[in-house]
């Protein structure tokens, strides 16, 4: 009786242990996958030795990111040949499409590119869709030049490279019709690219950082889709190339002082009767100044009815150009809600046409009704810095809070820039925060 009813209890201890597995194995493939994915690959491969019926979920994991960080212990021990092998050993047993491939070259000898060719013309052939190359080499000349078929890739939809060169075509013909998202970091283009490879009527994030040639491409056929920009520090990239694209919504500009081309007709007018659809402007001092183009006016001829938040670096307080584009775009900016500033230089003297310009507007600027909060970041607490902040103060009755973020103010100044700024006439009940 006892070993009946000690064998019914191991039965029914099984089958509840077995029920458990086949609910575990029967969900969604795509709860399988996203599993797998926050899994580092060392892991999700030995989720193949679980089971019989997990022995494939990992093979047929369209999802590959494959850094020595998550393959291997101590990255440190791992040699080039060894990540070439065993990268191979992962594409050589997969099953089924890959649509997301991510790799660090890091760790692969730049003698060893026909080993990466080789990935990227098997890729081509697996209905690709999220490609990521990061060649973080230590040499940053040391590109990585990217193989002409994988414009083959016809349903690659996100493309992020860095240290990387296009090469010359070779019989290869094409373009990234079906690409959505476009970051290139040192990326550099020959003349021997076809100018239309990123003619891509889809695309809607375009990043370039650093990157070299771009002016032999052309972005024409992207002018309805683009949606976010971001140029930062590249050569030779003109921004009347991206003038025609009317439907960006947010735009991230820090160009070179060397890329800024004095035949470019750009100014803060132009800029925004073009982007028109504008939201959020995040855009570096010199940059600013270029589109100031040398003069002063209280508000811009057209109005700017959708930016809602502006982010300005590289801040200049004794910049005449500079404080008064700040404000020109506060009046003209109806709907503008957040103003974050990075200081970069300090006032290194009392008279200067910025501060005189300040001292002048406060008593004479009308309302700026929509602002609602004000970030100042490396605030020292000078004389001009001090007096735009009164200035907001005076004319925003929305305002809500002004912050002091990593302030540079001295410990011994500090109490006496808080009472001064306590003391200043407003309009709000704005909270003020260090």
């Amino acid at each position: 009786m006892l070993v009946l009813l000690l064998l019914e209890m191991e039965i029914s201890r099984k089958s509840k242990r077995r029920a458990m597995e086949d609910k575990f194995f029967n969900l969604p493939t795509d709860v399988l996958n996203c599993i797998l994915d926050h899994l580092p690959v060392r892991d999700a491969a030995r989720t193949s030795i679980l089971s019989r019926k997990w022995r494939y979920i990992w093979a047929n994991h369209p999802n590959l990111v494959l850094e020595p960080k998550n393959m291997f212990g101590d990255p440190a021990n791992i040699s080039s040949d060894d990540f070439i092998r065993i990268v191979d050993g992962i594409l050589l047993q997969h099953i089924g499409p890959i649509l997301t491939f991510k790799v660090n070259l890091l760790d692969v000898d730049i003698t060893q590119e026909p080993y990466v060719d080789r990935w990227i013309l098997y890729l081509s052939r697996n209905g690709l869709r999220k490609l990521t190359l990061d060649n973080f080499s230590l040499d940053l000349y040391d590109l990585y030049p990217l193989p002409s078929y994988v414009l083959l890739c016809r349903e690659l939809t996100h493309l992020h490279l860095s240290n990387c060169i296009f090469k010359r075509p070779c019989g290869t013909t094409g373009s990234f019709r079906s690409l959505k998202n476009l970051s290139l970091k040192q990326v550099a283009f020959s003349l021997e690219v076809s100018a239309s490879i990123f003619t891509a009527s889809k695309l809607e994030y375009l990043k370039l950082t650093k990157c070299s040639g771009i002016e032999h491409l052309n972005f024409d056929g992207c002018v309805e889709s683009l949606l976010h920009l971001v140029l930062e520090m590249n050569h030779e990239v003109k921004l009347s190339c991206f003038m025609n694209c009317k439907s960006i919504k947010s735009a991230y500009l820090a160009m070179e002082v060397e890329s800024f081309d004095p035949n470019e007709r750009i100014n803060l007018t132009s800029l925004f009767e073009h982007w028109s659809q504008i939201s959020k402007l995040t855009m570096d001092g010199r940059h600013l100044k270029f589109l100031a183009a040398a003069y002063v006016t209280s508000a811009l001829p057209v109005k700017v009815n959708n930016l809602r938040d502006l982010i300005l670096f590289g801040i200049n307080f004794t910049d005449l150009d500079q404080i008064s584009c700040i404000l020109c775009l506060l009046h003209s900016s109806p709907r503008l809600n957040n103003l974050a500033i990075w200081v970069k230089v300090s006032e290194t003297a009392d008279k200067n046409p910025a501060l005189q310009y300040l001292q002048e507007h406060i008593c004479i600027s009308k309302h700026i009704n929509s602002l609602q909060t004000l970030m100042i970041k490396y605030f020292e607490g000078s004389r001009a810095q001090m007096l735009f902040v009164k200035l907001i103060l005076a004319c925003c009755p929305s305002l809500e809070r002004i912050s002091f973020v990593d302030n540079r103010v001295k410990a011994w100044n500090l109490s006496n820039i808080l009472k001064k700024l306590l003391l200043f006439p407003r309009v709000s009940k704005a909270q003020i925060v260090f």
